[in-house]
């Protein structure tokens, strides 16, 4: 399994790649109770690193708050040999900063809806003021690419 293993492994290139043009990420944090609360979330990637931005008051925010370590998947495909995939672990980072918010906003809104920022500028304003940024750093990555098996 170890030499398909390797076959299948993305490189930083193609991992890089892959995350930038996804659409939603799982967000993985830890509940109170230490069950995983996992859920789906639009992104954008700023300097390598996965951001977005939640309300300040939202379950994953207290769970990170409390513990910060979580995950990050990104993963399609719809047959057994289309399946690909990045997985990581690392820590998210909570940042309570109104001009990362909006500059998040503003590249959602142009990844997810083609709205340029003067179109997005307002109503990105009024969604930001309650949010905070979520920053992902990854410590471990693992993926996999089946189409690269034939």
């Amino acid at each position: 399994m170890g030499n398909q293993r390797s076959k299948i492994q993305l490189d930083a290139n193609e991992i890089a790649g892959y995350i930038a043009s996804s659409m939603t990420c799982i967000v993985g944090t830890t509940n109170h109770d230490g069950y995983p609360h996992l859920v789906p979330m639009w992104y954008s990637v700023f300097d390598g690193l996965v951001h977005m931005h939640t309300y300040k008051s939202s379950q994953k925010v207290k769970n990170i708050e409390r513990d910060d370590r979580g995950s990050l998947l990104v993963e399609d495909g719809q047959t057994y040999d289309t399946l690909r995939g990045v997985f990581m672990r690392g820590r998210y980072r909570i940042v309570d900063d109104q001009d990362l918010c909006y500059r998040i906003g503003v590249a959602n809104a142009a990844k997810y809806t083609g709205a340029t920022e003067e179109q997005a500028a307002d109503f990105v304003r009024m969604q930001v003021r309650k949010r905070v940024a979520m920053v992902f750093h990854p410590e471990k990555t693992s993926s996999w690419d089946h189409r690269k098996i034939g």
